[in-house]
């Protein structure tokens, strides 16, 4: 004890780190798949304002009406903090669903970006949804019906963040970047590739939002690129490296034309040996094709 005291007395003398709070909000659980009560932390976060790393919460449709939001907070018995209103409780969920995916993508190896603005609006389209022209995200509650809201559901915001992300790579490759946002909402989401359907007031009983779907002759470049992603990324049960290897993938595109046998392509150079031989068999099952070059 004499040599515990002194080390505690140096380390607040030197302004030792304390632990981050943890926050009370609603999110979905990680293993039920779904909306509970959940203690989280947020840190470099400002709980008043409702912003940080993740992104800065404004009142308001428009940035120049917009307004900061004041969130007071409470401790509870467990020691969390709490927002005293119900509105500024699903203010908070709605970043800790945003901090949730930023932490998921940093970890495969996504910039770290400035905080975009977030525009939370009554007549904004039920989710979070990204605007590349602005750099600005919109949230909207719902879509009524819906077992999760849009704007909850891990997935589908960390594809809204990983559209953030391939900006400048959509500008120039729209299908593609599309087909990888899309990859990385299903491998964000516990490795659920229906991901979409808790979010559907109809709970997509046909499986169109599925990724993981077969698809028919024809379909849009980002679904195929987006299923063949998914096949290889749950055939080798490493969802993080597989989404490591997109984002490198769509950091290596050019300005050249490109498609989805050009960025599975790139994905398969980064493997080496049998790794190598599980993504190109993955690869040419779902493209119906040979012609990826790194998988000859």
């Amino acid at each position: 004890m004499r040599r515990v005291l002194p080390i505690l007395l140096l380390a607040t003398a030197c302004g030792g780190a304390a632990l981050p709070d943890r926050v009370a909000v609603l999110g979905v659980d990680r293993l039920s798949g779904e909306l509970s009560g959940q203690e989280v932390e947020l840190p470099g976060a400002d709980l008043a304002a409702v912003r940080g790393p993740a992104g800065m919460m404004m009142l308001g449709g428009t940035a120049d009406s917009a307004r900061v939001p004041d969130c007071a907070m409470r401790r509870r018995v467990s020691g969390a903090l709490v927002a005293r209103t119900v509105s500024c409780v699903s203010l908070l969920g709605h970043y800790a669903a945003m901090e949730r995916a930023r932490q998921f993508l940093l970890g495969a190896g996504a910039e770290s970006l400035m905080p975009a603005p977030i525009l939370v609006s009554a007549t904004a389209e039920p989710g979070l949804r990204y605007d590349a022209a602005t750099d600005t995200f919109t949230l909207g509650e719902g879509p009524n019906g819906a077992r999760v809201p849009l704007a909850l559901n891990p997935g589908a915001v960390t594809r809204e963040m990983s559209r953030r992300q391939l900006r400048a790579v959509a500008a120039l490759h729209p299908e593609e970047a599309e087909g990888i946002a899309f990859f990385l909402g299903a491998a964000a989401a516990a490795g659920d590739p229906g991901y979409l359907a808790i979010s559907d007031p109809g709970g997509d009983p046909t499986g169109q939002l599925d990724v993981s779907r077969p698809l028919p002759a024809g379909a849009p470049a980002s679904a195929v690129l987006a299923g063949a992603l998914w096949g290889w990324a749950d055939a080798s049960g490493d969802l993080t490296g597989a989404a490591r290897a997109a984002l490198a993938a769509a950091r290596a595109l050019g300005s050249a034309p490109a498609d989805p046998a050009a960025v599975l392509s790139l994905v398969a150079a980064q493997l080496e040996g049998a790794e190598r031989d599980q993504a190109c068999a993955v690869f040419r099952a779902r493209l119906h094709a040979a012609g990826i070059s790194a998988c000859p």
